[in-house]
């Protein structure tokens, strides 16, 4: 996976839920977690293993329940021949370069094509990997193998055999020889081919019910079904069949070169056949048990041929020891063992399920397989090999433990079981809540203070933008998410956002919308920093895209970020419907805020759910909504803040995931808190007594009856009156003689 910035990898999609390749509908108990949900991607078919003569071309096909942004395919060779019986061996999975002379590889929609010149160089291990964004989906392995066909040894075995007329006859041809893919056998009678009664797949032939006429020289040669290479097998059988009544009476015996036991090994659902050796005079009757399998010989499956036992679909259960017993009245019988070995592929009984975890936990990861022999257990992360992961361990049992989560854990997590016979894989997101970023301590133990954006120097540097995260909203649009990380640089004014067309011709230039995003107020949301929200529009369906956002900064410089990881924009017929919430009530929460309580319905699927994006705008209004996002699908109540005091708006909410975002709710509209009504004191008046100083809101009207009128007009004339008695009384008290003086700052003061 090529490497992603931190904010991406804690892109929020990881909050939805993906499902195990192939897919798993293991059961529960109430009491354990339900399996992890589908991501909503999955591989729908993954390569199969080939069997090709040297020089010959193969096709390897790979196919996604979606289209993915790309393929690509990686290849392990076999460090030596013991690395092909299944085992995870020490080599390391290679990504294949394109424009390979022995490597062709086409995509058509969501199959890709993997066309390989076999040859010694290119035999080994072969798996897909479908990108979705960040998200990385990788196929269960398909082996390619060398057809070939060779003896264990030269040595030439001619044997010679007496036997008497209506005898059984088992002659083991082809115990040498050694063949991929099983070989296909041709026998001969003096050197004209026969056709056996009875066909093993090993090279034994048998011959039943023996005469004269089955009187000759018999030899074997081997095919390969691949390749057409044969091999004629330096082995013979001289057989003489008694003429005429045999008078002497012989126990049942075998013949030399004829084995006293057999070990059988068969895969799970092919049919079998055991085969049982030896002759006697008269000819014996074999009659056949089992001390490990219950009711092996009698049931629908099996049926008893004469010296032969024929089981049709073998189970795993079929495993254990067939004994043989041939008997003609002449003492001792003799007895055959058969040992069966039932081959069964991997299956994962258990799949991995992870919750969301915090960055630097440790977390266990199980998984469970069942497979003869048995199978090996092994993870990627995120495509990659978890032993190539310096925090994560592979347990005895199998089960992966990271020690310390990561943000680059973050992602895919697959658990495959694989054996000799193949492999199965199950896969489970892996969600990571990132540290909280805490500032130095200021003030005293125990006391953290927000960082100051400066303190008293004039910033310069400019910091970018996360790379934004992608959602698709319709056939058309986009949300984007970005956010800017705590810094001390300079202040941004505003965003634009960027984006251009990925196609397979010429490059296509970048792209802006018309669009400005205001920063806001310069305050920090969070420790970690400042989210923003933003649509495109106007895209083409069932095109590619990336996305960056471009800074303008308040030294009216601009910096971009980095770009988006690659984007397919599908169709929304293909793609599975959201869950949509439905909005229960909005809160008058204050003058500036609401709260928006919403539900799902009972049958929806909250684990398929990212998060929830709202919009809301005056319902005066017939503008552009404004937006939020909402992170986690647990959420059920979300506080919209910087709003107008005592204004209508009408909200709106949907669901979002990795993949797409649900119809929107039906629209409800709510409204802010009015002003609080406030009180200013007003000077009292002696002697008037106490009236009401509330001042009224500005929302209702200041009325005056004509009582009120009147009994204020009174008392004014009232007090005019008593003042102006004062000053008469004053008048008469004093001298009549106007030369004194000591009366002058009296009556100023009066006045």
């Amino acid at each position: 996976m090529s490497p992603l910035t931190s904010s991406l990898l804690l892109f929020s999609l990881l909050t939805s839920s993906l499902e195990a390749i192939p897919v798993l509908q293991p059961s529960f108990p109430p009491s354990s977690p339900s399996p992890a949900p589908s991501p909503g991607v999955r591989i729908l078919r993954a390569p199969e293993s080939i069997v090709a003569p040297l020089g010959d071309e193969v096709v390897f096909e790979c196919e996604t329940s979606l289209q993915p942004e790309g393929f690509e395919w990686s290849y392990r060779r076999w460090p030596n021949a013991a690395n092909s019986n299944g085992s995870m061996g020490a080599s390391r999975f290679k990504y294949l370069k394109s424009g390979n002379a022995k490597l062709n590889v086409t995509q058509e929609s969501a199959i890709s094509r993997l066309r390989v010149l076999v040859r010694p160089d290119t035999v080994g291990e072969y798996r897909c990997i479908g990108w979705f964004g960040p998200l990385v989906v990788t196929s269960t392995t398909a082996r390619l193998e060398m057809a070939s066909t060779s003896l264990k040894s030269r040595q030439e075995t001619h044997l010679q055999w007496r036997v008497a007329p209506g005898n059984s006859v088992l002659w083991p041809c082809g115990q040498q020889v050694l063949s991929n893919p099983s070989a296909s056998w041709s026998y001969y009678r003096n050197g004209v081919e026969i056709k056996p009664e009875l066909a093993a797949t090993n090279g034994d032939l048998f011959l039943t019910n023996v005469s004269t006429a089955s009187a000759g020289k018999y030899t074997c040669l081997a095919t390969n079904p691949a390749s057409g290479a044969r091999i004629e097998i330096p082995n013979s059988m001289e057989l003489e069949v008694l003429s005429g009544r045999v008078s002497q009476n012989k126990a049942p015996h075998l013949l030399s070169g004829q084995p006293s036991s057999q070990a059988v090994t068969i895969r799970e659902g092919s049919n079998l056949l055991l085969l049982c050796p030896g002759v006697g005079s008269p000819p014996p009757t074999a009659v056949w048990s089992s001390p490990d399998v219950v009711e092996a010989i009698h049931n629908k499956r099996t049926r008893v041929l004469n010296h032969g036992l024929e089981i049709s679909n073998v189970q795993a259960h079929d495993t254990g020891t067939y004994i043989c017993y041939l008997d003609n009245g002449v003492r001792p019988t003799l007895e055959h063992f058969i040992n069966v070995t039932v081959e069964v592929p991997p299956r994962i009984t258990r799949p991995p399920w992870a919750d969301l975890t915090n960055e630097g936990d440790r977390m266990q990861l199980e998984c469970e397989a069942s497979g003869v022999p048995a199978a090996e257990i092994y993870w990627l992360l995120n495509g990659e090999s978890s032993i190539y992961d310096t925090e994560a361990e592979i347990l005895p049992n199998g089960y992966l433990v990271l020690h310390s989560v990561q943000k680059r854990h973050a992602g895919y997590v697959q658990c495959f079981a694989r054996n000799k016979l193949g492999e199965q894989s199950a896969g489970t997101l892996l969600q990571v809540t990132p540290k909280q970023i805490q500032s130095e301590p200021a003030g005293g133990v125990g006391h953290r203070s927000m960082k100051p954006i400066n303190h008293g120097q004039k910033p310069t540097k400019m910091i970018p933008p996360s790379p934004p995260n992608v959602t698709r909203l319709s056939d058309e649009s986009v949300m984007l998410r970005w956010h800017v990380p705590r810094n001390d640089g300079l202040l941004i004014l505003f965003f634009k956002v960027q984006y251009r067309m990925i196609s397979e011709g010429k490059r296509k230039n970048w792209q802006t919308t018309n669009d400005n995003i205001p920063y806001g107020k310069p305050k920090w949301n969070s420790e970690l920093g400042k989210s923003f929200t933003a649509s495109v529009t106007d895209l083409k369906p069932q095109r590619t895209y990336r996305f960056r956002i471009l800074a303008v900064y308040s030294n009216n410089d601009n910096k971009e970020s980095n770009t988006s990881a690659k984007f397919y924009l599908q169709p929304g017929a293909a793609l599975e419907p959201m869950p949509v919430p439905e909005l229960l009530e909005i809160e008058e929460y204050s003058e500036t805020a609401v709260v928006l309580h919403w539900r799902l319905a009972s049958d929806a699927d909250e684990q398929l759910i990212t998060g929830y994006y709202a919009y809301y705008r005056p319902s005066s209004s017939a503008g552009e909504y404004y937006k939020a996002t909402i992170e986690g699908a647990h959420a059920r109540s979300f506080q919209i803040a910087t709003l107008e005091a005592a204004t209508i708006y009408e909200f709106k909410l949907q669901s979002f995931s990795a993949v797409s975002a649900s119809e929107f709710s039906a629209l409800k509209q709510g409204r802010t808190q009015r002003p609080k009504a406030s009180t200013t004191e007003e000077p009292t008046l002696q002697g008037i007594g106490d009236r009401d100083t509330t001042t009224p809101s500005h929302n209702d009207t200041f009325n005056m009856s004509p009582m009120l009128t009147g009994t204020i007009g009174g008392g004014a004339l009232l007090l005019i009156l008593l003042v102006s008695a004062c000053l008469c009384l004053c008048r008469r008290r004093s001298p009549r003689g106007r030369g004194q003086t000591q009366n002058k700052p009296r009556m100023a003061e009066l006045r």
